[in-house]
């Protein structure tokens, strides 16, 4: 493996405009470039005013894989400067490997700098590298360059520094095998193709997103007499609506972080309190109503995303790189950038956004509900496919719900599998909500969906009351438990499973080196690291997995490194997490259902199916319109044939074909 690292400079900004649009905009330039071969430790450094040494051409054509940390940038910079201005030899897609991909597999923080906190290697990013950064690689407020030779000669000790880095934590931790290495680069090639925007409509949205926060900054003003000068200021709103608020409303607005109580406007908060508020249960002012409304529309995400979608956009209108492979640690993909996985699911159909587009386009007012809310109903219609082409969307119906009992391996289980199949074959049939509305002695269908969603992972009052509000659904906490109570015990395989996995988890950490099976799920551990092995062969990591007494409360309990909590500052250890039955529950189903979607998605690459966004259960290809019908036929037998270690899941996968993104 060669470990490669580039340190750049652009007028382009990187944090605004993402890797692609930076590393393809002309005024992108290479400092330096950094290189080490893992396996003979020899190391070389390059500046533009010399050619690449002949050894290191040499190890470049002899090595298995180029390896960077977070390689699509630097796979970018390869093939937009240094191929074009500096006549790199190109690199093979097939040989690039991301070193932070490797560290997500392992469930390690995928930053450098928090990879070597977390294993303690003896290279570290060094935190020098900032200060020399916002020196040398963004201009001056003239839009001119520092070339300060002292500068640029920490900056190549700065790049080599992290190469040495990065070559230590892919020596700590487990490499990505085959079939890991392949998913990477079919996400890659996703992220390649990009998403189309529909620019002027892009752009509309952000002019009318800004009027009306002037609109609404006014209106803050006007109610807090002066106090408060725009809607986003979020300490102002804060202390404004702190010293008026009612008793119920600060319990609202509290939280608890290590026992200290604290005040938060975060969004669940807000929430929480509008259907309160609504409902009639907190009674407040409407001076503070308001001014909590004006600060929940001002910082509506919609806002900002518009605004994303138009600096990221290329020169074809194209949004790339907008997904990361493995970026949560049940390896499902997460979003970045535009963080499409985030998009509203309420959103206009297509003839509605067609519409709204003709009276935004024309400069007219928005007249169906507040502006805010009715471009955060645009923003996934914004996403459109190339002229003379439409979007097949498919998705697994109900996908984690089937997942769940199928892992349990239980003949109790195997009964609401045996319901699904009866729902798939026989449309009027009562649906899973409906069922588990009955196994709780109601027959409201929407308690029935808040069961589904908030119970079957084993939550308990907390999680079914924070499911009820998305709902607008309140009920007395004795009839939530009573709910809570009854579904248990029409569902009893579900506690069990949970128990079985916590046991084993134990038991596996406890005794290292031997099977613990659970269901269809299994544990091992093997010098502190505690895996999961799913039916599919996936295996999750829990590293520096320890069964031992909590300090402050005395019991007992599984914990292990958490790679996306935060070390503190100074920290020598990094946080961790506390691995009960819900939590290992929850993992691998969700786990097993990101195995299903890597699956299809390899399906598509191989039909030659063009997909362009992929979120959870859900993926759109792109195709012309004259092969609408082959594509959505070859989609949905893709995603309903269960593969070889899913004999016996039931999947269910319609398609539907779209001039838009939509639900």
């Amino acid at each position: 493996m060669l470990i490669v690292d580039f340190e750049t400079r652009s007028r382009c900004d990187l944090t605004k405009a993402g890797a692609d649009k930076y590393a393809a905009d002309t005024s992108t330039d290479i400092l330096c470039m950094a290189a080490v071969c893992t396996e003979t430790r020899r190391e070389w450094e390059w500046t533009p005013e010399f050619y690449l040494e002949d050894s290191f051409i040499h190890a470049l054509e002899k090595t298995d894989f180029v390896c960077a940390h977070n390689a699509r940038f630097d796979q970018a910079i390869w093939e937009y400067a240094a191929v074009r201005l500096y006549d790199f030899p190109e690199v093979p897609r097939e040989k690039w490997y991301c070193s932070a991909a490797q560290m997500r597999v392992n469930a390690l923080p995928s930053g450098l700098d928090n990879a070597c906190l977390a294993l303690k290697t003896s290279n570290v990013k060094s935190a020098r590298g900032k200060h020399l950064i916002r020196r040398l690689s963004v201009p001056d407020k003239e839009g001119q360059f520092c070339n300060d030779a002292q500068l640029m000669k920490e900056m190549y000790n700065y790049c080599l520094a992290d190469v040495r880095a990065t070559r230590d934590i892919v020596a700590a931790t487990r490499r990505l095998s085959r079939v890991e290495h392949a998913d990477w680069l079919i996400n890659e090639w996703v992220n390649d193709n990009g998403v189309r925007i529909d620019m002027p409509l892009a752009h509309a949205a952000q002019e009318y997103a800004n009027a009306e926060t002037g609109e609404i900054n006014s209106e803050m003003l006007k109610l807090t007499n002066g106090e408060i000068t725009k809607a986003t200021q979020r300490q102002r709103v804060a202390e404004w609506v702190g010293r008026r608020l009612s008793a119920d409303g600060l319990k609202v607005f509290t939280k608890y972080v290590d026992e200290a109580k604290k005040f938060t406007l975060e969004k669940s908060a807000r929430e929480n309190f509008f259907v309160l508020a609504d409902a009639g249960d907190i009674v407040e002012t409407d001076e503070v109503y308001n001014v909590l409304a004006c600060y929940d529309d001002a910082n509506k995400s919609s806002v900002a995303k518009f605004k994303r979608m138009t600096e990221m956009s290329m020169h074809d209108g194209r949004v790339r790189g907008a997904f990361l492979y493995a970026g949560a640690s049940t390896l499902r993909f997460t979003s970045r950038g535009l963080q499409l996985h985030n998009f509203k699911r309420d959103c206009l159909s297509v003839k509605d956004a067609e519409a709204q587009r003709t009276v935004m386009l024309a400069g007219h007012k928005i007249r169906n509900g507040s502006v805010m809310e009715s471009l955060g109903k645009l923003l996934r219609p914004t996403i459109i496919p190339s002229n003379n082409c439409s979007f097949v969307v498919n998705d697994w119906s109900a996908i984690e719900n089937r997942m769940l009992p199928w892992l349990a391996g239980d003949p109790e289980a195997d009964k609401k599998l045996a319901l699904f199949r009866e729902i798939d074959a026989d449309p009027d049939a009562l649906d899973t909500y409906q069922v588990a509305a009955a196994d709780a002695g109601v027959e409201d269908r929407q308690i029935g969906k808040v069961i589904e969603l908030s119970l079957g992972f084993l939550g308990a009052n907390g999680a079914f009351n924070s499911m009820a509000r998305a709902f607008g659904i309140k009920l007395p906490e004795a009839e939530v438990s009573r709910i809570i109570s009854s579904w248990r015990k029409k569902n009893a395989w579900a506690v069990s499973f949970g128990n079985k996995l916590e046991k084993a988890a134990v038991q596996a950490v406890l005794n290292e080196g031997l099977i613990h099976p659970a269901g269809r799920v299994s544990y091992i551990c093997n010098d502190g690291t505690l895996t999961c092995t799913l039916p599919s062969g996936t295996v999750l990591t829990y590293p520096q997995a320890k069964f031992q007494r909590d300090d402050e409360t005395g019991k007992k309990g599984l914990t292990a490194l958490k790679a996306n909590l935060t070390a503190g500052a100074g920290a020598t250890d990094w946080p961790r997490f506390n691995l009960w039955r819900g939590l290992l529950a929850e993992n691998a189903t969700q786990a097993e259902c990101a195995t299903l979607l890597r699956e299809a998605l390899r399906g598509c690459y191989d039909s030659g199916i063009k997909v362009v966004i992929h979120c959870h259960d859900e993926i759109v290809a792109e195709c012309r319109d004259s092969e609408v019908d082959w594509t959505a036929k070859s989609l949905e037998r893709i995603m309903r044939e269960a593969p070889l270690w899913a004999e016996g899941l039931p999947l269910k996968a319609e398609p539907t074909v779209s001039k838009r993104y939509g639900k």
